[in-house]
């Protein structure tokens, strides 16, 4: 298993949930006047794949995105944190605490559709559309205009190197 998880199979047989789900890609999607998103297809499939129904949503020092976590992940990255050699047993907990603080669980219904809370539209300008983005073991929702623009920016960033990465894309 590499760091981006396990990629389960398409073996129509197999039953066994994978390690953890992990997500990839960018997909945009229309909010509601409720503000109310539906996770894209692809995403709510690998959560089922990997039977991670339950689901914690937060916004992070005030970061231009919300995080998506599976609870599985969430916990996962609270006991990273709680293994930190580098922090002390007081700083530990006080990040724990802060983190688990900012977390709001969230319950999607059978189509992966949810309402995004209010506090976090209203601080992010949420209006008309979200872009889901994979980061591999969480989802970032941002608003879809801020994305497109942050997603240029990293294009142009990355112009001088893209030859290299192509290269190492077709090893």
């Amino acid at each position: 298993m590499s760091d981006l998880g396990t990629v389960s199979s398409a073996d129509a047989g197999s039953k066994q949930p994978s390690d953890r789900a992990t997500f990839y890609g960018v997909a945009y999607h229309k909010v509601s006047g409720r503000n109310q998103v539906a996770i894209p297809k692809h995403m709510k499939r690998a959560m089922d794949e990997a039977q991670e129904s339950q689901l914690l949503l937060m916004r992070w020092a005030n970061e231009e995105f919300l995080r998506l976590y599976t609870k599985k992940q969430f916990d996962k990255k609270l006991d990273e944190i709680k293994q930190k050699p580098d922090l002390s047993d007081e700083k530990k907990a006080i990040a724990v605490a802060q983190i688990a603080r900012a977390a709001e669980p969230v319950e999607p219904d059978s189509q992966g559709r949810f309402v995004l809370p209010a506090k976090w539209a209203d601080a992010l300008n949420v209006r008309e559309e979200v872009a889901f983005c994979g980061s591999f073991t969480y989802i970032e929702i941002w608003p879809a205009e801020r994305h497109r623009e942050v997603a240029k920016a990293e294009q142009e960033k990355l112009a001088p190197v893209s030859q290299e990465v192509t290269s190492i894309l077709n090893m």
